[in-house]
């Protein structure tokens, strides 16, 4: 009995001898989705000067210019609210509570309301964490969620790691969550591997799982991966055929 109460004492102790922990996304990942929305940016420019051309020459021609155009601005939004998501997002882990400063682009899919809470450890119930796959005009993109649950109610979404199973994945979350769970002294719940509707590219008519959603199968959980992982591949050679196709267009 003295050793499980020993044992009870240290799981609650608090995390006072930590030292304070801040996080944010590294800066060369902000720096790429600045570059991303400014090049998306210059490209839209550069369509709509192509449509005023188009439409002085054949009006099919800058018809054509226009769609790219408001289709390549479209992904500038897209682009520039996960800029704000990872530019402003901030965890600050301090002795006896957690600080979350986190913006609304944070997820891309969830689309949750920016937040700015200062939660003290007691009151975490549990962080869950689970697998998100959308499908979207034969491809599928891979991610995962994380959401904080509070005693005194309510859900937290925390933010998400996207394009698992490709070279592009990230994982700058996995350890920040890790020490979060560490502090409070709760269990990190995994809960599977979910699907959701990938919309148009993942970007137009998306829609997550509710969070209550139960977990695929595995035969189902590692079709999608393996479907993932290809997908990745495929994204990379489509990257390649359009600096090619551009190239070729500058030069012809």
């Amino acid at each position: 009995m003295s050793a499980m109460s020993d044992a009870a004492g240290r799981a609650a102790a608090p995390a006072d001898s930590r030292p304070r922990r801040v996080f944010r996304p590294p800066l060369a990942v902000r720096l790429f989705s600045l570059f991303g929305v400014i090049f998306l940016a210059a490209v839209t420019g550069i369509m709509i000067a192509f449509a005023v051309l188009g439409f002085a020459r054949q009006w099919p021609l800058g018809l054509l210019f226009v769609a790219f155009a408001a289709f390549i601005g479209a992904l500038t939004g897209y682009v520039g609210r996960d800029l704000r998501g990872k530019w402003r997002l901030r965890v600050i882990l301090d002795a006896d509570a957690v600080t979350l400063d986190l913006p609304a682009g944070r997820s891309l899919i969830h689309r949750p309301p920016a937040q700015h809470l200062t939660i003290p450890y007691a009151d975490i119930e549990a962080v869950d964490a689970r697998f998100e796959a959308y499908g979207t005009l034969g491809m599928e993109m891979m991610q995962r969620a994380y959401v904080l649950h509070r005693k005194s109610g309510g859900l937290v979404f925390l933010f998400e790691e996207r394009a698992l199973a490709t070279s592009m994945e990230s994982s700058m979350f996995a350890d920040i969550v890790a020490d979060l769970t560490s502090r409070a002294g709760v269990a990190l719940r995994e809960l599977g591997t979910v699907e959701g509707k990938g919309g148009l590219l993942g970007v137009w008519g998306t829609q997550a799982p509710d969070w209550a959603a139960p977990a695929l199968p595995r035969a189902r959980a590692m079709r999608l991966w393996r479907h993932a992982a290809g997908t990745g591949s495929l994204a990379i050679l489509v990257f390649i055929l359009v600096v090619l196709i551009m190239r070729y267009v500058g030069t012809g």
